[in-house]
């Protein structure tokens, strides 16, 4: 559901967005105008989401329109056309083509993993030139590049990537943590061809990750520190 801002606007440069009050530099009602837009964006952004704006001129005049997760401003109208989101679990339109192609080129074997992961990865700069790094879509691009650096046969890199993906989901404050954190324990536990410091630092890594996730990671952290411990043996 698209939530709603509203926005009190002053002469003197003040403005009120949901309540908090800011103040443009330069005292004027355009400043105003630009202090408040720059928080709704700000707090879509947060938000990951789309948001409804209600504003009110000094006069008493009210304007609508709607701010989306990338800070773009719209018409009220486009509200059904924009996809509320927050975790990019869907594939946008644009991407579906990109997207394709690292799957069939894992999907079909044949040596050409290793173009699955250049594409994957070029799908990821070409998102974090468009959205910025940290992006739910830029760390979907992310995931989708550990998986086929997995299906390549380096379980340490992916494990990586994935430990990388988890830290922004976990940054945006999104459910989706979780599930990248298990999938870098999963294949950490895979490593077995890799010297064994390198296993040790990831481990440690992974440690530090799953202690962020509260106490029910007590379990899968002592099965790690365990098997560092028998590394560090070796």
């Amino acid at each position: 559901m698209t939530q709603v801002v509203t926005i009190a606007l002053a002469a003197d440069g003040r403005s009120w967005v949901d309540g908090t009050e800011l103040t443009a530099a330069d005292g004027t009602l355009p400043g105003a105008r630009a202090v408040a837009l720059e928080e709704v964006r700000r707090l879509a952004r947060q938000r990951r989401r789309p948001v409804r704006v209600d504003a009110t001129d000094p006069d008493g005049a009210r304007w609508r329109f709607l701010v989306d997760a990338d800070g773009h401003v719209h018409e009220p109208e486009a509200a059904p056309l924009l996809t509320d989101d927050p975790d990019a679990c869907v594939v946008p339109a644009e991407h579906r083509e990109a997207v394709a192609a690292v799957v069939a080129a894992i999907e079909s074997g044949q040596g050409r993993e290793h173009v699955a992961i250049k594409a994957a990865r070029q799908l990821e700069e070409d998102l974090t030139a468009q959205h910025g790094a940290g992006h739910p879509k830029v760390l979907r691009a992310v995931e989708l590049r550990a998986h086929a650096v997995y299906v390549c046969g380096m379980p340490s890199i992916a494990c990586e990537l994935y430990l990388d993906a988890a830290d922004g989901w976990r940054a945006l404050g999104s459910p989706a943590h979780r599930e990248a954190l298990q999938r870098a324990y999963a294949l950490w536990h895979r490593i077995v061809d890799e010297p064994s410091a390198g296993t040790v630092w990831l481990g440690q890594r992974l440690v530090e990750a799953l202690e962020a996730g509260g106490p029910q990671a007590q379990e899968a952290i002592r099965a790690v520190l365990a098997q560092i411990d028998r590394l560090r043996l070796e």
